[in-house]
């Protein structure tokens, strides 16, 4: 099948414009965690967003996944109709398995979703290396772990293996990593938990989706779009779970990575 222009794209892209309109911006995230429960917390991410209905009757966790499930799905219904790629569909919706998403990328030819995804391979990476480390897995293990084809060498993350966090992040320098490697690993230190980091990876990734607003034309919007909405499903879980369980505000509020918008 012939590959398409970027101009049979204005269609998708006009699309995805006015819908990008409609994601919830971080700040409202965060206002919500400081709701007095989980119902209030709801509604004012419904009131700021584009959800069904039904959003604003949930009461349990179960209905949660099931709201969420169902949203999932409209995304990806949208998104079989007006990405005109069936392989950047794929990658799309069905990402998680980074280092085949990368070849699918490559054969497409866009260097804004092969750098996505060399970003998700090179943090998948330090993510790896350092729950390897604070378990105290073997360099072996350690190896066997790693993903390819990210921005970082494995080879340079196994040499600086058995080094010190702060020692790793020397080796970073150079590399746009570095600043949330040392804050990641400082919270780890003092807190005992990987929350930091995880959300400086997903910082880093959505403010490099970001760029694809700047894409006229092209599969790039959508596909940043997808990824989007999908990071917001998250931050309504996140939310949603952490107001039923009564997690407190600041730790809550911890979890509320950047967003879209």
């Amino acid at each position: 099948m012939k590959k398409p222009s970027r101009l049979d794209y204005a269609y998708a892209v006009g699309r995805v414009r006015v819908l990008e309109k409609k994601l919830v911006e971080r700040a409202v995230f965060s206002e919500a965690a400081e709701e007095k429960d989980f119902p209030c917390a709801v509604k004012l991410i419904y009131d700021a967003g584009d959800f069904a209905e039904e959003m604003v009757h949930i009461g349990r966790s179960d209905e949660l996944d099931e709201f969420l499930v169902k949203e999932e799905k409209n995304i990806y219904n949208l998104l079989e109709e007006i990405l005109l790629e069936e392989e950047i569909l794929g990658i799309c919706m069905g990402e998680n398995h980074f280092e085949k998403a990368l070849l699918v990328a490559e054969r497409a030819g866009y260097s804004f979703i092969v750098d996505y995804f060399r970003h998700k391979i090179s943090l998948g990476n330090l993510k790896i290396l350092c729950r390897a480390k604070y378990l105290g897995l073997s360099r072996e293990k350690f190896e066997r772990l790693l993903l390819k084809g990210g921005f970082l060498d494995e080879r340079i993350l196994l040499q600086n293996y058995d080094r010190s966090y702060g020692e790793i992040g020397e080796s970073l320098q150079h590399t746009s990593y570095l600043e949330l490697w040392n804050n990641g690993v400082d919270f780890l230190e003092e807190r005992e938990t990987g929350v930091k980091l995880e959300r400086g990876i997903e910082d880093f990734l959505m403010i490099h989706l970001r760029k694809a607003k700047n894409i006229v034309f092209g599969p790039e919007p959508v596909f940043a779009y997808g990824q989007a909405k999908k990071r917001e499903l998250d931050l309504v879980r996140i939310l949603g779970i952490g107001k039923l369980k009564q997690i407190p505000v600041d730790i809550l509020k911890e979890r509320m990575s950047e967003t879209y918008v």
